[in-house]
């Protein structure tokens, strides 16, 4: 009897999944289907327009396959950006955000089917990519990064819910979707943010660069730290009198922590343009690698590259995590503050990581102390502790040890529908929710 051999092929998987549709749905259902046949009509076309099939659909995702790997990010970027221009045009608590998981690999044919790791590796990379963003794996990175003009940024190796080895993950960079106009397919040689270009422009240009940038954060800039060792001249060498007296170079970034770490601090651990060594055995013998803190809201990736081990910092065991910042209490609070406070104490805030696009939930203390309990981007949880008031001017405040950087996040209160939301100041949508 001969045996019926299961059909491969090598594929690119494109998957996306509407970002909070339970929540869409229970508000207002009907609306909610209208809005998602609307979006669904935009998708259908761009994966046709761009050679790819879809294979599978349940309720509010799309399974899509390319033969392309560059086609796939190509559609997964013009889908973002003609949804956020039809999102635009929608009342903001109806709005629906796609997240897109892009996979290459190696997948099980069934009739007009798809299975295996190569599908459920991209459906895992759209569940941490952040609303209205893309999410790509490392084998679809090595095959665009030198062909599309987009700047994508490393968010390490992420272990995945049934998938046995962690995958190595990249997340685009928010301010690449406007990068092109909608609809345009022309390859540009040269990724927007190459490595190679980091180390060939070296430390100087990372320094010009997080200065230039830190003036356009609205956040408040990291402590500076002690500046790295500078390199020594050579001994019984006067310098001649024409030439000025080496000056010790400033250093290129806040430090993070004086300590060298084993590994990479998480995503939205480290700061925006802070700085810390790694040994993780990376880079040559008597070097380091350093890392820069990047930004996820203005598409600033971080920056790696190996430099000199500083002379006071002989190799050592290092500790395998990164060290907690220090909260900054907020305002003394006087008689004034604890009445803005009091209607608060005991509330729930709830609301999703613009870095993970993960739920969090605040618990708000009396005495402006408060917990938020945050879901990781892989799995389980973690607890982050620090302090909360209320401006004078009736903006909510938090202060974490790590959530958010460590930096003071403020937000607008406003009374919706008898109850109490917090938006940005350009209204963003996702609003956290106060809850008793």
């Amino acid at each position: 009897m001969t045996e019926v051999r299961q059909q491969r092929r090598l594929a690119t998987i494109l998957a996306a999944d509407v970002f909070g549709y339970s929540r869409l749905t229970a508000e207002n259902e009907e609306d909610a289907l209208r809005t998602l046949k609307a979006h669904r009509v935009v998708i259908d076309r761009l994966i046709a327009r761009h050679d790819g099939r879809i294979f599978n659909i349940a309720g509010d995702s799309v399974l899509a396959e390319f033969g392309s790997a560059v086609e796939a990010v190509r559609c997964a970027i013009t889908i973002q950006e003609e949804l956020r221009v039809r999102n635009a045009q929608i009342d903001e608590n109806r709005r629906m955000d796609f997240r897109i998981g892009i996979n290459v690999g190696d997948v099980l044919v069934d009739g007009d089917n798809l299975y295996g790791d190569g599908v459920n590796i991209a459906a895992r990379l759209e569940s941490i990519a952040a609303p209205g963003s893309i999410c790509i794996s490392g084998s679809v990175f090595a095959l665009v990064k030198n062909k599309l003009s987009y700047g994508f940024e490393d968010i390490g190796l992420q272990s995945m819910k049934n998938i046995p080895e962690p995958v190595s993950a990249f997340r685009l960079a928010p301010s690449s979707i406007t990068k092109q106009a909608p609809g345009a397919t022309r390859s540009v040689r040269g990724w927007a943010l190459p490595v190679a270009a980091v180390a060939v422009v070296g430390m100087a240009g990372a320094g010009f660069f997080y200065w230039s940038e830190r003036g356009k954060e609205r956040i408040a800039a990291p402590v500076a730290a002690p500046p790295v060792a500078s390199a020594s001249s050579t001994p019984g060498q006067p310098a001649s009198p024409a030439t000025p007296p080496a000056r010790k170079p400033e250093p290129l970034a806040p430090a993070f922590t004086t300590e060298i770490l084993k590994t990479e601090p998480a995503i939205g651990q480290l700061p925006t343009g802070a700085s810390v060594l790694i040994d993780d055995g990376t880079c040559p013998t008597g070097q380091l690698k350093q890392i820069i803190g990047g930004s996820v809201t203005t598409g600033q990736p971080r920056l790696r590259s190996c430099v000199p081990r500083p002379a006071d910092m002989p190799p050592s065991a290092a500790p395998s995590a990164a060290p907690a910042l220090p909260a900054s209490a907020p305002l003394q609070l006087d008689s004034a503050a604890l009445e803005r406070m009091r209607p608060y104490i005991g509330n729930a805030v709830e609301g999703i990581s613009n870095v993970t696009g993960k739920p969090f939930v605040m618990t708000l203390k009396a005495g402006g102390i408060t917990e938020v309990k945050i879901e990781l981007a892989t799995a389980g949880f973690t607890v982050d502790r620090g302090t909360w008031w209320i401006e004078p001017n009736g903006h909510f405040c938090v202060r974490y040890v790590h959530f958010a950087g460590g930096n003071i996040v403020c937000r607008e209160l406003s009374v919706e529908g008898g109850g109490i939301k917090a938006y940005t100041r350009d209204h963003r949508p996702n609003p956290w929710v106060f809850k008793k």
